[in-house]
């Protein structure tokens, strides 16, 4: 028998009845079941059924990237996995069954990505779906991919990111920042953007993105654009002042203004390209399961273990929910506490 849902003021009728497994959208929910009975009516009596969807995925991926891109302004991650979907996936939308989509998840579980990079994957594609079914009044089969991203789930081939707890020793810094290119990325001066990731917590977006107006030698601060909110999944577009501090014997400040100024901007390079040079320098000087992403985190840990308060961390993080802060990355060995409710205990006992 068929089955209704309602959504957004729409009513859409699913029929998996006989062999026949179709999906619609109405107005009307009389016009949804109309349809449903006139669909089982020609399934009892073995009558061929065409099915109502038409085209491919990869221009529906098109329009959403046109219409919602400049509203939602999402990231490179996102940007890339569309690409991705509308490359492998540019498939009649007949075949965006149960079945196929939870295959394409085995395959690229198989392929050796982690569950979160599927996660995210299936999820976009689901959200492609939603907005040609919702705004766009296409048929589309978002039932059978959000049935699919279900059935992954239950099956683990996919969830959520694991919090990643690796920390470079000195020993790893000190070799990356000598590290020397070649060939491609022969441009790309390494060193000193590990050792001012490995102290000011920015993302290596946010560094590349820094511009020689952007800083300011009174303050000693620079200015950050589209930052995205750590805590939220998208870009807020926002604009912030953001210290560069000197800790641990490295002045970021001095780093960045004093690089050369005949370059466009203080670290002009494109952050695919630098993820992809500090990879290959892992890989050359053996540094197991390092990843660019966890200077950050290091910068982060190094500032609180100092006993630097959270909400100047924050200030330079751009972490808005200060909670999510300290449960990440407050990683305080038990020694500093005892240390510092001892110290504590002291002060109290001091006669004032």
């Amino acid at each position: 028998m068929a089955s209704f849902r309602e959504r957004n003021g729409r009513h859409q009728a699913i029929v998996r009845y006989k062999g026949v497994d179709e999906t619609k959208t109405f107005a009307k929910l009389t016009d949804a079941r109309s349809w449903a009975r006139a669909l089982e009516h020609k399934a009892d009596k073995g009558e061929a059924i065409p099915n109502a969807m038409e085209g491919t995925l990869a221009p529906l991926i098109g329009r959403y990237e046109k219409e919602m891109g400049p509203v939602k302004k999402w990231g490179e991650t996102k940007a890339a996995a569309l690409t991705l979907l509308a490359r492998d996936l540019d498939k009649p939308l007949p075949w965006f069954k149960k079945s196929n989509v939870l295959g394409y998840a085995k395959d690229l579980r198989a392929d050796g990505l982690s569950p979160s990079t599927i996660d995210k994957r299936l999820s976009y594609l689901r959200e492609v779906m939603s907005a040609a079914r919702d705004m766009w009044e296409a048929e589309v089969p978002f039932q059978a991919v959000a049935e699919a991203i279900a059935a992954a789930r239950r099956l683990k081939l996919i969830g959520p990111s694991k919090e990643r707890d690796r920390r470079p020793t000195q020993e790893e810094l000190t070799k990356l920042m000598a590290y020397v290119p070649t060939a491609a990325n022969a441009h790309i001066d390494l060193g000193p953007v590990v050792q001012v990731l490995s102290v000011l917590p920015l993302r290596l977006s946010e560094l590349c993105g820094i511009g020689w107006p952007d800083l300011n030698e009174e303050r000693r601060s620079t200015i950050i654009r589209n930052r995205k909110n750590p805590d939220i999944l998208e870009r807020e577009g926002s604009i912030e002042e953001v210290p560069l501090i000197e800790f641990g014997g490295v002045d970021t400040y001095a780093l960045i203004s004093g690089r050369p100024r005949y370059m466009d901007s203080p670290f002009p390079y494109r952050a695919n390209s630098v993820s992809q040079l500090f990879a290959q320098a892992c890989l050359r000087l053996k540094i197991e399961d390092l990843h660019l992403h966890d200077l950050r985190g290091h910068a982060i840990s190094s500032l609180l273990e100092a006993e630097v308060p959270i909400p100047q961390v924050a200030k330079i993080s751009g972490h808005k929910d200060w909670r999510v802060l300290a449960k990440r990355y407050a990683r305080l060995k038990a020694a500093r506490v005892h240390d510092a409710i001892a110290a504590a205990g002291t002060r109290a006992q001091t006669p004032r």
